[in-house]
């Protein structure tokens, strides 16, 4: 019963006020804000909420984090935008900084159909630091039926922007990425820090971690490791080289440490991994 009530309770209602011209078009820009400031929030401290029309807020200031109904976090960098549709469960607030956003709320079977199709989806993006929302809210300060109209074409035309240059981003990032990889196995003794991953690839180092996930399966330093431990099982198989020796060239001080992997990785020690190509 309490559950229930506290869920309800994080509804934001659609405001009233609907116009003609808004049924016509199938589109209704409800509500807005231009520079408004939140203070820096933990996720422990706001409760989840969810709204009645779609949601659009670009932070161009400040630093951010953002939570979906399921728990999972993800830092919002200044020049983030966050899309929220109708129902879905989520919180978001500044990040040791204040959040500073522009935002606009619409509705209407129009904005139905472009989250349908996938053009406007739950979550971060990327929008850039320019104000580029305020264009549209200030064309929406003006009531006339023509205005209205003018300004449902440039929300229609922003958020369609907006899902094309994130979808190239995504195809830029993908290819950047399997540049680093190939620099890692050019490299595999590098110290492949996250920090210095993250700025070969010029994104953030959550975004790094969801790439390596998506496209290895592993973690980071488990598919460096990996590499490490391929190359090192070679050398072991077909050199006189030492393990110390080994273990310096692929970046490992401690060949302890380096001995410890390998036997986590291969399943045998270096030692034994050798005596088995020997016999």
């Amino acid at each position: 019963m309490s559950n229930t009530i506290n869920y309800l309770s994080s509804l934001h209602p659609l405001p009233k006020g609907i116009r003609d011209v808004h049924r016509r078009y199938g589109l209704w820009i409800c509500k807005f804000m231009r520079g408004s400031t939140a203070q820096p929030m933990t996720p422990e401290s706001l409760p989840l909420r969810r709204f009645e029309f779609y949601d659009l807020s670009h932070m161009f200031d400040g630093r951010g984090w953002f939570c979906s109904g399921d728990g999972k976090l993800t830092e919002v960098k200044k020049g983030d935008g966050i899309v929220i549709a109708p129902g879905f469960q989520h919180k978001y607030s500044g990040l040791n900084e204040v959040y500073v956003e522009d935002a606009i709320s619409f509705c209407g079977p129009l904005a139905d159909y472009l989250f349908e199709a996938g053009i406007i989806k739950n979550g971060v993006f990327r929008i850039g630091k320019a104000r580029r929302l305020l264009p549209v809210i200030e064309l929406a300060l003006d009531h006339s039926d023509s205005a209205q109209i003018m300004v449902n074409i440039e929300l229609q035309k922003l958020l369609m922007d907006l899902y094309f240059e994130n979808k190239n981003l995504v195809q830029k990032n993908d290819a950047v990425f399997e540049e680093l990889l190939g620099e890692i196995r050019k490299a595999p003794g590098k110290y492949w820090s996250l920090d210095v991953m993250a700025e070969f690839c010029n994104i953030s180092i959550s975004q790094l971690n969801r790439l390596f996930k998506k496209e290895t399966g592993m973690t980071s330093k488990n598919y460096i490791d990996s590499i490490r431990m391929d190359i090192a099982a070679e050398m072991l198989a077909s050199s006189a080289t030492t393990i110390k020796q080994i273990a310096k060239e692929l970046g490992y001080p401690d060949p302890y440490h380096f001995s410890r992997r390998f036997k986590e990785i291969k399943g045998y020690a270096p030692m034994q991994y050798k005596e088995l190509f020997l016999r």
